[in-house]
Parts: C-alpha cells; structure tokens; sequence
C-alpha cells in the first residue's frame, strides 16, 4: 500500500508561546514542550518529544517522534499525511474522525475510540491497539503488522480483505458485520469462530 508522506518544504525552531502569540502554526519545529492548544489546525511541522492537550485540531502533514498524545481528542477532525512514530495515545478519542495517509509507528494506542471514524491509507506498524474500540467505521486501505489486539472490538465495521496474519489478535472481538472476509490464518480463524460461539468439532 503506498501512502503519502507528509509535505514539509521547511521548518523553523520556535516555541510554542511564540506561536500561540502570532496565531500562527506552520512549518515549525517544537521539541520538548508542553502544548495546549485548541480550535486550529497544525500544518507542515515536526514535533519531537513532546507532550499534548489538544481539543478540535487537525493535522496536516506532521510528524511526531516520540510524543505524549495520550487522552488527547481528535473528534471531528482531519488527521491527513501525518505519521507517529514511537508516540504515546492512549486514551485518545478519534470519534467522528478522517484519517488518511497516516503511519503509526511503534506506538502504544491501547483504549482509543474510533466510533464513526473514517481510514483511508492507514499504516499500524508494531503498536498496541488493546482494548480500542473501532465501531461504525469506514475502512479503505488498512495495513496491520505485528499489532497487539487484546480485547479491541471491531462493531458494524467493514474489513473485507484486511490481513490480520500477523498480528496478535487473541482476545479480539468481532461482530458479524466486521469479520466477513477478514484475513486470519488457521489458528486465529479457531479461536474467531469459538468468539463468535461456534462450537468446534475435531
């Protein structure tokens, strides 16, 4: 699957009190802060090692490398080329959210709520997905790889043709809707069918 990197020309180092007094968030380089910022957009910057409290902002081609984004809430907004490497977002809430081309990568993101969320070329690579919640979504062009799925819960989500191989999925949950067409290996189908309550004859 390809998906768009983010588009940064430039960046400029700054601090984020600078920012917030020209109202202005683009092409910057923030690192080691602590940042509350709420109602705008994000555009065109590189955050490393920084901790969040966002409210309604969107993202347009960020990078975050090894940021705390944990109960942050991106309900409502457009999360577009952004990729998160070695980031912390547990507790997130992506309810009502378009994600597209977005890498995750190395991240813990246990307990996330994507309710009537949108994914167009997502990229989970090696994160902890536990206990999230993917309910009501549209998928288009998901990549799981080596994902921890323990007891994440996929409701009236349509996932044809998403491979779920190599990932770790026991204890996740599916609903009729969401486990059509999934893709699993022998092993994972078993422990799926005694999920869903088939009972399994040697």
């Amino acid at each position: 699957m390809k998906i768009n990197k983010p588009k940064i020309k430039y960046t400029e180092d700054i601090k984020i009190i600078d920012a917030i007094k020209e109202d202005y968030f683009t092409n910057f380089h923030i690192s080691d802060e602590n940042i509350e910022i709420s109602n705008t957009t994000l555009d065109s910057s590189i955050f490393d090692k920084d901790t969040f409290k966002l409210d309604n902002v969107s993202l347009i081609d960020i990078v975050f490398n090894d940021c705390d984004l944990s109960n942050v809430s991106f309900n409502n907004c457009f999360l577009t080329r952004c990729v998160f490497n070695n980031c912390k977002l547990s507790g997130t809430s992506l309810i009502n959210s378009n994600l597209e081309d977005i890498e995750f990568n190395n991240c813990v993101m246990k307990y996330l709520n994507f309710t009537d969320a949108k994914f167009e070329r997502v990229l989970i690579d090696n994160c902890d997905l536990s206990e999230t919640i993917i309910d009501n979504s549209t998928v288009k062009n998901i990549e799981l790889n080596k994902v921890k799925l323990y007891k994440t819960e996929f409701r009236n989500t349509k996932l044809e043709d998403v491979d779920f191989t190599n990932s770790d999925t026991y204890g996740v949950i599916f609903d009729m809707k969401s486990v059509k067409g999934i893709i699993v290996d022998s092993l994972q189908c078993r422990d799926i069918a005694l999920m869903l309550g088939i009972k399994i004859k040697d």
